[in-house]
């Protein structure tokens, strides 16, 4: 018998279709904010990517590509060092998911992504701790549509999805803010399954045991190597014991062990293989799922 959470994800999922989207010019209002966020500091962005992307721009050495949502939803602003990155952003699928995350004030997002190529690694050392050097890839504002900001190209339509949960006012704000922030990831990480297997119940059931395997290896690596610092407002708990905690709780890690080693790999997805990508239409070299 299907998890009924399950059911109730496939079930929203299932009849969202893909939508074209349009080429739009960069308005003068989506390039003030650009700027705004690129250049101001930021706790989580300790791989320098807005900046870096920022200092390209500025050269002429990037042309942003900017693609509005058919229905109007939102409107992607994407600073790419390599031109190809383009066909390796998963449009179909973040149509998709924008259609998922329609705002009920139906106003659009403003989404912006520096496709940095720093992938999510494990420190070197034992006892050396993660910090977002090794894990962050984004950041938005509650309830504000304006900006949701992708800075790491890996995994960006995960983080695309925590982030929309902040934007669409999606948070359980009577939560201390690790707590808040495990739950987002909880669920960011459940409909991302979901989103994998295109809706279908019995294919996002696999994911769901894939993705919990993943996580328990993971965290189970992260505690080996003494990179947790402790306690829930140690980083990163919420992104890793505390998400994977929620998933106990909703039953979604009854009978799954560890994975073998996963190769100092710090992504909090597991690894799409091919035919995978090729169902949303991106390369195999794509790390954007």
């Amino acid at each position: 018998m299907a998890h009924p959470l399950l059911e109730a994800i496939a079930h929203r999922i299932r009849p969202l279709k893909p939508k074209r989207w349009t080429d739009v010019p960069l308005t003068e209002d989506r390039l003030r904010i650009l700027q705004r966020e690129c250049e101001a500091d930021a706790d989580f962005d300790e791989i320098f990517s807005k900046k870096h992307m920022w200092a390209l721009f500025k050269a002429g050495r990037i042309d942003p590509v900017v693609k509005q949502h058919p229905n109007g939803l939102g409107t992607v602003v994407a600073l790419l060092p390599d031109p190809t990155q383009v066909d390796e952003i998963p449009w179909d699928l973040w149509s998709v998911i924008l259609q998922l995350f329609k705002r009920k004030d139906g106003k659009p997002y403003g989404i912006f992504l520096c496709a940095h190529p720093a992938q999510r690694r494990f420190p070197t050392r034992p006892g050396q701790p993660v910090t977002p050097y090794h894990i962050n890839g984004g950041y938005t504002y509650p309830c504000n549509a304006t900006c949701v900001f992708v800075f790491r190209a890996q995994e960006a339509t995960r983080v695309l999805i925590h982030e929309l949960f902040h934007s669409s006012c999606s948070d359980n704000t009577a939560l201390p803010l690790e707590e808040r922030e495990a739950e987002t990831e909880a669920w960011a990480e459940l409909v991302w399954c979901g989103l994998m297997a295109h809706g279908i119940l019995k294919t996002f059931q696999s994911y769901v045991q894939r993705q919990a395997a993943w996580m328990l290896t993971q965290n189970a690596a992260l505690l080996q190597g003494h990179h947790m610092q402790p306690g829930p407002t140690g980083f990163p708990w919420r992104y890793t014991i505390g998400k994977a905690a929620l998933w106990r709780r909703w039953g979604l890690l009854e009978g799954c062990r560890p994975l073998a080693p996963i190769q100092g790999s710090l992504r909090l997805t597991f690894m799409p293989p091919g035919d995978l990508k090729r169902s949303w239409n991106v390369p195999t070299s794509s790390m954007m799922l």
